[in-house]
């Protein structure tokens, strides 16, 4: 089936440019795809504030979702991307037909994203953020090494993550769990141990589907022609 509407989320530091080649690919197979900015990050990296936080960028997509009148759609986020996926799938459960995580984080309620980081990374982020102002973390430089050299301009313009949208914990009501469809992909190649630990969880949950990939943490660069496939594949 082609014609699918497609949200896509983009992770932390990074912008919605990340997703174009991804996104190319989409529309060449028929679907019309969407890819929100988040407020402070890249092309809107001038909105920066220490006062954003998740629930901002759950607003940004939200914001899109309800401007675009999108009544059926299929949620994608990658990295961080997914704690604000899981933020929209709980406001637009009834709307949406699948939820696909690449790589992302998935909380439950209660929870932020340095909580499922764990005391040694959310303590770093915690000195990195002190670094800054108390109000953002730099851009890692790990992640871009396996891009490859003609889509490696997409990681040039990483910002600043706003420290609050990893501090706060998402709130949810249950209503994304009603989202029947849904699929965990994990890359393989330095697999970071957060998002390994829920591939591993997701793997024998008859609830999901759970996929590994020969890729590193950047999969919707490092191999966009799969990546499109594989959401073609799973939304058809």
């Amino acid at each position: 089936m082609t014609g699918s509407r497609i949200v896509l989320v983009q992770g932390a530091w990074g912008s919605s440019a990340s997703w174009t080649p991804v996104a190319d690919r989409l529309r060449v197979l028929g679907h019309q795809v969407f890819v929100p900015s988040l407020t402070g990050l890249g092309e809107r990296a001038h909105l920066f504030s220490g006062a954003i936080n998740l629930d901002t960028h759950v607003g940004d997509v939200s914001g899109l979702i309800e401007a675009e009148g999108l009544e059926e759609f299929h949620l994608v986020g990658h990295s961080y991307g997914g704690m604000v996926v899981t933020g929209v799938a709980d406001r637009f459960s009834s709307r949406i037909r699948s939820l696909i995580y690449l790589d992302a984080f998935l909380p439950s309620d209660g929870q932020s994203a340095l909580d499922l980081l764990g005391p040694e990374i959310a303590l770093a982020n915690l000195a990195l953020a002190g670094e800054h102002g108390g109000v953002a973390v730099p851009p890692p430089a790990r992640h871009s090494a396996r891009v490859p050299e003609h889509l490696r301009h997409y990681m040039a313009g990483r910002s600043p993550q706003p420290f609050a949208t990893m501090v706060q914990k998402v709130r949810l009501t249950g209503a994304c769990h009603a989202i029947a469809r849904r699929l965990y992909v994990s890359a393989t190649i330095d697999q970071a141990a957060i998002f390994a630990g829920i591939y591993a969880r997701l793997s024998t949950d008859p609830g999901w589907k759970a996929i590994e990939v020969a890729s590193g943490h950047m999969l919707q660069l490092e191999m966009p022609d799969d990546i499109a496939r594989i959401i073609h594949d799973f939304i058809g």
